[in-house]
């Protein structure tokens, strides 16, 4: 009788535990009477496959009786996550706010990239149209 191995979820569970709500609403941080609770946007990811097949020639059961030796099997999983800081949330006495973290750097720097990109085809376009125009007048 073939003995069934239980599939243990162990790793799962520890990066749930890692990203779970600790991760999202950080530890509080009370000064006077005014409390912080940091936020992060959480990403979980898993994976998993298998398979099964068997040897479609006679030859491939490597001379063992009865082909057993033709069986196949196999499987996989894999899992990730991350955590990124989004904002916090700033509780006083006279009100609850979040306030949103914005990556002051990302968007002037896509501003760049996109001009560049722009002036790049542009370029690209205006000498082959000059290329072009070149040929014609030989």
């Amino acid at each position: 009788m073939e003995q069934q191995i239980a599939p243990t979820t162990a790793p799962i569970e520890q990066m749930l535990e890692k990203l779970g709500v600790d991760a999202v609403f950080g530890k509080p941080v009370t000064e006077g009477d005014i409390t912080i609770i940091p936020v992060a946007q959480v990403d979980l990811g898993f994976g998993y496959g298998g398979g099964y097949g068997r040897a479609t020639e006679p030859e491939e059961t490597h001379g063992e009786p009865g082909g057993e030796s033709n069986e196949g099997g196999g499987g996989g999983a894999g899992a990730g996550g991350r955590a990124t800081p989004r904002g916090f949330v700033r509780i006083t006495p006279q009100e609850v706010t979040y306030q949103s973290i914005i990556d002051e750097t990302r968007i002037p720097l896509a501003g760049i990239l996109m001009t560049a990109w722009t002036i790049f085809w542009v370029a690209a376009t205006v000498r082959s149209v000059a290329k072009s125009i070149a040929r014609r007048k030989r």
